[in-house]
């Protein structure tokens, strides 16, 4: 874990902390290092961050470091174990706040195109757990574009299966939590999206990769949809649809008797199926608002025919 610092100070004692517990205990260390500084050190990281935390920055066990703070006399009772929320915003920041008599962290996570694609995709193909989300898909484009992505926000694992499905799963409560809460998604995060332009269009093209289809037919005729069994987000989808111009119908149907595969597990589907069409004289729109920022290497080929097919007539 890093740490948020300027403080060459503080990072050095942290540095002697973790050379010399590898050869002495805390008798060591208060000889060593100084039964002050070491002090001190503990007092600077515990207000901000929790024991899970402060052992990760000092790679010292958890079981360590209450005995320290014990032997110091320093109360952690009200800031040791706090409870961690993410929350969308312009820049990455943290910060503890009070929510009754509860303390909390506060997270602020700094939503760019990329995170908003990020968020998008795994709320098609993907899942949500509180402290992890992983993504997949058999789609190689997809899959290029996601993999250093991902790997900007934490620890990050793959493995690919014979059938050539691929899966990301990012180690993340920071990511997890501003997606989900309480297994629900997080409105707030959705709305802070959608309320800004260049966001909601990675977000929607993203979620259209995952969730959509986008096929030619014949006589110069495309299938543009958008399928889930969340109204939420296809209504969230279809409004920014409408304020932007952009026609298009919704059909639901109660297909009970469906049945899919999800991660190699049959599914029977118990949800209402919902799907958004986009008709003829509104797909250019649509390839030029949605579909241009689409990675899908199938769909991104049927948006430039799209494009190519009836650019000129509708311009």
């Amino acid at each position: 874990m890093k740490i948020q610092s300027n403080n060459s100070n503080l990072m050095s004692t942290i540095q002697k902390v973790s050379e010399i517990k590898n050869y002495g205990n805390f008798r060591t260390l208060k000889n060593e290092l100084g039964e002050a500084k070491l002090k001190d050190l503990l007092l600077e990281l515990y207000p901000n961050y929790t024991i899970k935390e402060i052992e990760k920055i000092t790679h010292v066990p958890d079981s360590t470091l209450s005995r320290w703070f014990k032997l110091f006399g320093i109360p952690t009772q009200k800031r040791w174990h706090l409870v961690t929320f993410s929350v969308a915003g312009d820049k990455n920041q943290e910060k503890i706040v009070k929510h009754g008599n509860e303390l909390k962290k506060k997270l602020t996570v700094k939503i760019t195109p990329d995170l908003a694609y990020l968020i998008g995709f795994s709320l098609g193909d993907g899942s949500i757990q509180k402290y992890m989300l992983e993504v997949f898909n058999k789609d190689m484009g997809i899959h290029q574009y996601l993999s250093p992505l991902i790997k900007n926000y934490g620890e990050v694992s793959e493995d690919v299966r014979d059938n050539g499905l691929w899966r990301l799963r990012l180690s993340s409560v920071r990511i997890a939590n501003l997606i989900k809460k309480n297994n629900d998604i997080d409105k707030k995060t959705i709305n802070y999206i959608f309320k800004r332009k260049t966001l909601a269009i990675k977000f929607i093209a993203a979620f259209w990769d995952a969730e959509g289809r986008v096929a030619a037919s014949k006589h110069k005729y495309f299938h543009i949809y958008l399928y889930n069994t969340n109204k939420y987000l296809l209504d969230t989808v279809g409004q920014f649809l409408k304020d932007h111009n952009i026609n298009y119908s919704v059909h639901s149907r109660a297909d009970f008797k469906r049945h899919y595969f999800l991660k190699g597990r049959l599914v029977k589907a118990r949800k209402v199926l919902h799907r958004i069409s986009v008709p003829k004289g509104s797909s250019l729109l649509w390839a030029k608002e949605i579909g241009l920022h689409m990675v899908h290497s199938k769909k991104k080929k049927v948006v430039k025919e799209i494009l190519s097919s009836i650019g000129e007539k509708y311009d």
